[in-house]
């Protein structure tokens, strides 16, 4: 493949991923017209289980090209997100603090980006164990960034506003280019 021929896959793949930070503010928005603010653990299980499907499904149709399966990584990230949202409240409560929301955000990237792992191992092998610790941080500076920006942190959001998704999505603009580069090495 030339240079040039590479570089507009390059660029054509982060582009079809770019679109993908529009499902947290909407998958966000739907679990809370849903079940209301994040303050129970059945309200945490359930807001994430909305919005890790709707993460999900936009992340699926962004990969789709090189990437795993709807019927394997939409339940996967549903499911992810739903446990760990739903742990974090059972142990810590809501966040009360903003230092409180980053480590609910960690602990939700974390969970996320394991279920999701587990669905990339068959395409990136090893390298997939990586997906949960760049998830934990991103989500973290996810909701740095959207505290920052004033979202009250006592509406009870199950993730983070469009500020925090601009973020998360550039920081992991790395799945869609590395399971391409998997796909082109027949990994």
């Amino acid at each position: 493949m030339s240079v040039t021929t590479e570089a507009r896959s390059t660029v054509r793949t982060l582009l079809r991923w770019a679109p993908t930070f529009a499902a947290f503010p909407v998958g966000g928005l739907a679990a809370h017209l849903l079940v209301g603010p994040v303050m129970t653990v059945g309200a945490a299980a359930v807001g994430g289980l909305v919005t890790g499907a709707a993460i999900g499904l936009a992340q699926w149709w962004a990969l789709r090209p090189t990437g795993p399966s709807a019927a394997r990584w939409v339940p996967a990230s549903a499911l992810g997100l739903a446990a760990a949202l739903a742990l974090a409240t059972a142990v810590a409560g809501p966040p009360a603090t903003a230092g409180a929301l980053l480590v609910q955000g960690a602990a939700c990237g974390f969970g996320l980006g394991a279920a999701q792992a587990g669905v990339l191992f068959g395409r990136l092998g090893t390298r997939a164990l990586l997906w949960p610790v760049l998830l934990a941080c991103a989500w973290a500076l996810g909701w740095a960034v959207t505290a920052a920006v004033g979202v009250r942190i006592e509406d009870g959001w199950t993730v983070f506003g469009s500020t925090g998704a601009l973020v998360v999505t550039a920081l992991t603009a790395v799945l869609p280019l590395a399971l391409r580069r998997a796909a082109s090495r027949g990994r």
